[in-house]
């Protein structure tokens, strides 16, 4: 072995060696903050078990047998720029990921220049050892490359990229989730409006009946003029509320068109939803420990922590000396023609070896600024959870006093058409007016109007739960778009 193949060896390793000794020292930013889990969570007394472990179904809206429900949220999840936005997030971030996955792998490239080239003659090179006038020249080469990443840059850039893919992939989930609950509550509202249409459609016939009465008791001089003005108002609130009532249809209609991606002619071929019993939702056994799994947005927002720890790793291994080998092998020449003369043949082949010395504080000011990226994600992260309960427990305490309002207001109604019946039974025998039987009406429908509108506050707490449990979403059973071997 010659001298210099035997030194270069010993030059490696003192390079390797100064390398290390003149690398930056990472600056101290204290301790990371702690992630919530179930543990520090107290909420076993509020989430105590009610029945079986009954997560909601990942298509929930088909539980309610509407084929006209299950249309519009599978053309909603088809069509709505949500989910598109969703959708073209991820493409972007699984482009990144491959991106940076490409600086793990060895690089290959080849390049050619060639042109006339003319060499001054008072330049310091006597003039004899130049050619005359103009010459053409080339250059043909191949260069490789190949980063040993001995720090983990690398790796910690694509499992940064990794996690944020996994992440936007949940948040996609988390976006079909909220359209779905939209999609549906609007529904919801559709069918109250037609209902509220019908009792006022009643409304304005008993007040227009009403009316009617009294204005032939005042011709009879058995009522005065006051009294019909009163009734005439009766009237025109009840004209109103009609009013009020077909215009909630139309803007329902176009609410559900909007939300399903489509122009607001799409809405009127949506008719009337059935009267469904509310979906059943009851607290599963494990509330407390499963939820941060449930819930699309408490998963995408630990994934973001995870790329943010992995963003400190990478901006950590930037104190460190970056080292490269590269190689070149090609040919050059004076002249095209000696292009292919064995004598034309060049190359290089060695470490590079980059030291952060001095950088006026740029790396110490990165590495800070991911620490405190990191810092800022846990606490996202925990507010997330915290709000997740929150949502979830007030969904529960909402669900429960619906059922309780809605069974008063629906004994309510049963005895109020009870004494309805008995009204009317006491007019065909004489025994009370025609004006008694519609007071007794308007007593029905008023209360009719509250039994809607508080099912609908149940189907509204019903959904608040669905969302508040992570819409079928289950973390444990979803493989999020990414690389397998990481």
């Amino acid at each position: 072995m010659s001298d210099r193949a035997a030194s270069s060896p010993r030059l490696a390793l003192a390079l390797t060696m100064l390398a290390l000794s003149a690398c930056a020292s990472v600056p101290e930013t204290g301790p990371r903050p702690a992630l919530q889990t179930a543990q520090t969570i107290a909420a076993g007394q509020t989430f105590a078990p009610r029945g079986a472990d009954l997560w909601p179904p990942d298509r929930w809206w088909e539980r309610a047998g509407d084929p006209q429900l299950t249309e519009l949220i599978d053309e909603g999840l088809a069509n709505s720029p949500q989910v598109a936005l969703a959708a073209a997030r991820i493409r972007r971030a699984e482009a990144e990921a491959r991106r940076i996955d490409a600086a793990r792998l060895p690089s290959l490239g080849a390049e050619a220049t060639g042109g006339l080239f003319r060499q001054s003659g008072s330049f310091g090179i006597p003039a004899q050892f130049l050619p005359d006038g103009w010459i053409d020249y080339g250059q043909v080469a191949i260069n490789a490359g190949y980063d040993f990443d001995l720090w983990g840059r690398n790796r910690a850039a694509l499992a940064a990229a990794t996690s944020e893919l996994r992440a936007v992939t949940v948040d996609a989930a988390q976006a079909r989730l909220v359209l779905s609950v939209a999609i549906t509550a609007a529904y919801a509202e559709l069918g109250r409006a037609h209902r509220e249409r019908d009792i006022a459609e009643a409304m304005l016939v008993n007040r227009s009946t009403v009316r009617d009465l009294v204005a032939e008791r005042e011709r009879n001089a058995l009522d005065n003029r006051a009294t019909l003005r009163l009734a005439e108002a009766e009237v025109a609130r009840a004209d109103q509320a009609l009013a009020a009532a077909e215009e909630a249809i139309l803007i329902r209609r176009n609410q559900l068109a909007a939300l399903v991606g489509a122009g607001p002619d799409r809405g009127l071929t949506i008719t009337r939803p059935p009267l469904s019993p509310s979906t059943p939702v009851t607290v599963p056994d494990g509330l407390t420990t499963d939820l941060l799994g449930r819930r699309p947005d408490i998963v995408a927002a630990r994934e973001r922590v995870e790329a943010a720890g992995a963003r400190i790793e990478q901006a950590r291994a930037g104190f460190y000396p970056s080292i490269n080998l590269r190689a070149l092998i090609g040919l050059q020449a004076l002249g095209l023609g000696n292009l292919v003369d064995a004598r034309s043949a060049f190359g290089a082949v060695g470490p590079a070896i980059s030291l952060p010395l001095f950088d006026g504080g740029a790396r110490k000011a990165q590495y800070r600024g991911t620490t405190a990226a990191y810092d800022e994600a846990v606490a996202g992260y925990n507010q997330t959870v915290i709000t997740a309960y929150q949502q979830a427990a007030d969904a529960l305490t909402q669900r429960d006093a619906a059922d309780k309002r809605l069974g008063a207001a629906r004994r309510a109604l049963a005895a109020s058409e009870d004494a309805f019946a008995r009204v009317r039974e006491r007019y065909s025998a004489g025994l009370v007016s025609r004006l008694d039987v519609l007071a007794s009406e308007r007593a029905v429908l008023e209360l009719r109007l509250a039994v809607i509108a508080l099912e609908t506050n149940e189907r509204g707490a019903t959904l608040a739960t669905i969302r508040a449990l992570g819409g079928g979403f289950d973390a444990r059973g979803t493989q999020p778009a990414g690389r397998s071997d990481q």
